[in-house]
């Protein structure tokens, strides 16, 4: 990575952009090796540690079942103690967004997780990514990665589905609602052309279709016919004897049967509610946590309309447009919100709104007056590690706040006044979605404590189901609320303590239930396709708001008397609830003590044979030759001679990456090239080398590199030896001559990155160097040449400082920025006493708007100057080359000062494009710009000349048009583009290039 930081310290037209991790907190880490992971865990928290390495081990037996063979390396699993830890992280160097659960990194098949307060969802999340660890080991199997190279990837939706299946199995109804959405609103696409998150569920949602018509084992051996496969088609027809359109149109079918019958039993929103806000519109995609004010008079909600996550406010009886109230994801008060968890509480004035947010030193509440727009109070809890949801007291004196203290999720009542913490509830249970009682004497609220004692899914807490309960604040009575089987979530409480509503996963569609509890009775309030997710009734109970899942989107419905002419039945519940035991308690931790770390020879023997873990098939010969033991990895049935303990992380490095090639000839000696990069396991120390051979040691190009990434400050170090020639002809003469300038620069390269905020940061670049510089002759000797050194070598010593200031809100599409703004002003200067003494000033200002989900334009405006504060001989030049400049110019105007701005359009240019022939083919999500580029260079500005003769002449303008393609680890760009002075157009040209739009 330093290679790129050298390059852009070195180079004149090299401005980096890019928000930032910014780690405020220093992690303290324990690690357990127990049988086949080696666990890193927060210190000081030793039974967590044992109950996730625990769940590890239990796991990967289960996952054993399906995948059928053992893993002969080790698998590395980081769990962060918050989610901010865990966005933060240096194990890889993109930024982390809160949509990202966790990951499994493929260089050293690193499983890392965050835990936000549930047992329950941690498990979930443990059996997903070991998933693609346990694939991953398979693949570094001991019988040779290049012998078995698979012929053919995974599809994504199933890359993504597979882990879904094992470790939900089609069980979780939030889950199948997008599959539900899709089928009763004809929006089901080809699993090829599946993306993004919908891929995840349309795999799952497949595999489970097989596994209910033939039976689980048959997802394994699909699982293995697609590794070994040539492609998709030929894996379905070995396994299933049919192609692979037969298959899917199996699946639709067999979904049809499954949700063409709630197409009678529920409702379309629109057909019961009134429809606020209109996704296909604006192009938004969430609407939600809508909640009334006191008076009813209007209602607030979070929407990403115009792309980013804002607060808006809307009237009540549609009087005047839906507002923005505050912007989120801009600047460092609101990096992100807690996604389907932070929510909106009204102050009793009807003016003030609470809310949670993530600032850059963590979680915080904000207070905002809805009548200026502005934020008037923050509110820091140091004590809380995170805080997800907050509710105003009905007098608007206290907070109710849901939140993580350490390793636990638990309610707090924040006194305002006083600033006092007080804690509701204190236990390992999954507690959430508080919120008070009219009186403000008791709280209802959702909590993952009621065990399912006929559930048949496998792991420690896999039958865990999320109820609603109420608690006295004054007793400490615990009630449970509802009566039913279904999940339950988002309670709130109807005019009175005897009433509570709340969400009700009936049928598998939520939808809104009243319990009155006073009359022992209930009644559905809401009976509509395709699930509601949250909502709020007003205090009056005259309407109804709530944020439902249709059509591909959360939208606000809005309802009338949602009370009246309610079915009414008898309820039998609110009963008090008695907590036997704490979650953990029933766990046995001395089971870890089985799964002691395995003996290397136990992992790999030379006794073994090579058997393909990705082609289990054995041909009659091979299955006689083949010895199959597995019984090294056997599930243990007693203690370890050596079980698992507790120790200290040490930090050490392990090679991430290493490729490269060498050669050797008589004439030139050594060459090749080679690049090989060390890290820790959590990535804060990291190390690069590469390296260019080429014959003679100063002809080498070497860049050895340091990074540290621990704190907030990043700090690297490099050091560097450059070497570069150019050749030139010389026609002057009756015989042409051949000269060589060769430039080597060897150096040391100190770097210093500060983030004020996940926008914005500040960057420090020393480097020293010295440069030797040389001309070399061509001569000939007979039918050979060789170089000849024509002049003596000019030695200098460079130092070069520089200090730029980084600002980036952009938001990205598919092949470049789509909103948001970018901006790099910096100033660096080179100090010599010879030919490299200059100073060089620049910004970089870029603008993205979107205007229409997929529509945006794209302006940018680049100013910079080099001067020597003398004749400007030694200040550096700018051109207007290549797809950074003015695109369609071929001419080779240099100057020490440049002017650029673009302008571009960015639309879908094509869906998709399927070809058969030569080879079958499918492109899908190609888009496209047109452009306009202007722009100058000059040694002087008081003699640039914008026009002559009706004609442009300094300024030079070009246009044109291309395509862009997301090939994965890069975006492939086409730009045909003409220059112009308004007189004639010149001939195309064309720009191939491997880089996202600016």
């Amino acid at each position: 990575m330093l290679l790129l930081i050298v390059v852009a310290a070195l180079s004149l037209n090299a401005y980096t952009f890019g928000q930032n991790k910014v780690n405020v907190v220093d992690s303290k880490w324990s690690m357990i090796r127990s049988m086949h992971f080696d666990l890193y865990f927060p210190a000081g928290n030793d039974d967590f540690g044992r109950l996730v390495s625990l769940m590890s081990e239990e796991i990967y037996y289960r996952l054993k079942e399906d995948l059928r063979f053992p893993i002969r390396t080790r698998i590395p699993l980081i769990v962060y103690e918050t989610q901010k830890e865990f966005l933060n992280t240096n194990i890889i160097y993109p930024l982390l967004t809160e949509g990202i659960g966790g990951f499994t990194e493929s260089l050293r098949n690193r499983v890392v997780v965050p835990f936000e307060g549930s047992y329950p969802k941690l498990e979930e999340l443990l059996v997903h990514e070991l998933t693609h660890a346990y694939t991953n080991a398979l693949d570094r199997s001991s019988t040779g990665l290049l012998r078995y190279m698979r012929p053919h990837s995974f599809p994504f939706w199933f890359s993504e589905g597979l882990p879904e299946f094992l470790s939900i199995g089609g069980e979780d109804d939030f889950n199948n609602m997008f599959i539900l959405d899709m089928v009763i609103n004809d929006r089901m696409r080809p699993l090829e052309y599946s993306e993004g998150y919908l891929a995840y569920r349309m795999g799952e949602s497949f595999l489970k279709f097989i596994a209910d018509e033939w039976g689980r084992e048959k997802v394994g051996e699909y699982y293995f016919a697609l590794r070994n496969a040539r492609s998709t088609e030929e894996a379905t027809n070995q396994v299933f004897g049919m192609d692979f359109s037969q298959l899917e149109r199996r699946w639709h079918f067999y979904l049809k049967k499954l949700y063409y019958p709630s197409v009678s039993l529920y409702d379309a929103p629109t057909d019961k509610m009134e429809q606020r806000t209109f996704s296909i519109k604006d192009g938004s995609y969430f609407n939600y946590m809508p909640r009334f004010s006191p008076d009813g008079n209007s209602y607030i909600y979070f929407s990403n309309a115009g792309a980013r996550y804002s607060i808006w406010l809307s009237s009540t009886h549609g009087l005047s447009a839906p507002k923005k109230l505050i912007t989120g994801e801009r600047n460092g008060k609101m990096q992100e919100f807690y996604y389907y968890r932070a929510n909106l509480s009204w102050f009793p004035d009807s003016r003030s709104v609470a809310f949670t947010a993530k600032e850059t030193r963590g979680d915080v509440i904000h207070i905002l007056d809805t009548h200026r727009a502005k934020i008037v109070q923050s509110i820091r809890i140091d004590s809380l590690n995170a805080i997800y949801e907050v509710d105003v007291s009905p007098d608007g004196s206290k907070l109710l706040i849901c939140g993580n203290h350490g390793l636990q999720s638990d309610i707090f009542v924040y006194d305002l006044e006083s600033e006092t913490l007080e804690r509701i509830t204190d236990d390992h249970y999954w507690d959430a979605q508080a919120r008070w009682a009219p009186d403000g004497a008791s709280i209802v609220f959702a909590s993952e404590r009621i065990l399912d004692a006929e559930g048949k899914r496998e792991g420690f807490f896999a039958n865990y189901r999320i109820g609603i309960f109420s608690l006295n604040l004054e007793s400490g009575e615990l009630r449970k609320i509802n009566d039913e089987d279904e999940q339950c979530s988002y309670p709130m409480y109807v005019q009175s303590t005897d009433k509570i509503m709340y969400l009700s996963n009936i049928e598998g569609v939520n939808n809104y239930r009243i319990v009155d509890l006073a009359n022992e009775q209930k009644a559905d309030v809401t009976n509509i396709l395709a699930g509601v997710y949250t909502g709020d009734i007003s205090a009056d109970a005259r309407y109804l708001v709530v944020s439902n899942y249709f059509d591909g989107a959360w939208d606000i419905y809005f309802d009338y008397n949602p009370l009246d002419s309610l079915q009414w039945r008898p309820y039998d519940a609110n009963t008090v609830w008695m907590q036997d035991s704490d979650l953990l308690s029933d766990i046995d931790l001395s089971r870890l003590d089985y799964f002691g770390p395995r003996p290397k020879r136990s992992r790999s023997t030379a006794s073994e044979p090579n058997i393909n873990p990705r082609r289990p098939q054995l041909t009659p010969l091979e299955s006689l030759l083949a010895k199959q033991d597995y019984s090294f990895d056997d599930k243990p049935t007693a203690p370890s001679s050596k079980p698992p303990k507790v120790d200290k992380y040490r930090s050490s490095l392990a090679i991430d990456q290493l490729w490269g090639g060498l050669a050797y000839s008589s004439s030139m000696g050594a060459v090749g090239f080679i690049e090989t990069g060390l890290s820790d396991i959590m990535g804060n120390h990291a190390i690069g080398l590469s390296a260019g051979l080429s014959g003679e040691w100063e002809e080498n190009n070497l860049i050895l590199s340091y990074l540290y990434l621990k704190k907030r400050t990043d700090l690297g170090f490099g050091a560097f030896n450059i070497f570069d020639d150019v050749v030139f002809k010389d026609d002057s003469g009756n015989q042409a001559e051949y000269y060589r300038y060769i430039q080597r620069e060897t150096g040391l390269l100190l770097l210093l990155r500060y983030p004020f905020s996940r926008f914005m940061r500040l960057e420090l670049e020393q480097s020293i160097q010295q440069r030797k510089n040389r001309w070399d002759k061509w001569k000939e000797h007979g039918n050979r040449g060789d170089w000849i050194q024509y002049s003596d070598p000019v030695y200098s010593w460079v130092s070069s400082p520089g200090i730029s200031l980084v600002h980036d809100t952009a938001l990205w599409g598919s092949t470049g920025p789509l909103q948001g703004i970018r901006s790099n002003t910096g100033i660096s200067a080179s100090f010599s006493g010879t030919n490299f003494d200059y100073l060089t000033a620049y910004t970089d200002l870029r603008s993205y708007t979107l205007f229409n989900k997929r529509y945006g334009f794209a302006a940018r405006l680049f100013a910079g100057t080099s001067t020597d504060f003398k004749d400007n001989e030694k200040a550096l030049y700018y051109n207007l080359y290549g797809f950074n400049g003015v695109r369609g110019h071929d001419s080779e105007d240099y100057g020490h000062n440049k002017l650029l701005g673009s302008l571009e359009l960015r639309f879908p240019f094509f869906e998709y494009i399927a070809m058969n022939f030569p080879v079958p083919l499918t492109i899908p999500n190609i888009r496209g710009t047109m452009f306009f580029d202007v722009g100058t260079v000059c040694n002087d500005w008081k003699k640039v000349r914008v026009m002559q003769n009706g004609a442009l002449k300094d300024l030079k303008l070009g246009f044109g048009f291309g395509p862009r393609i997301n090939l994965g680890y890069v975006v492939f760009r086409v730009d045909v583009a003409w220059a112009t002075d308004f007189k004639r157009n010149s001939k195309p040209m064309y720009y191939v290039s491997l880089i996202e739009d600016f």
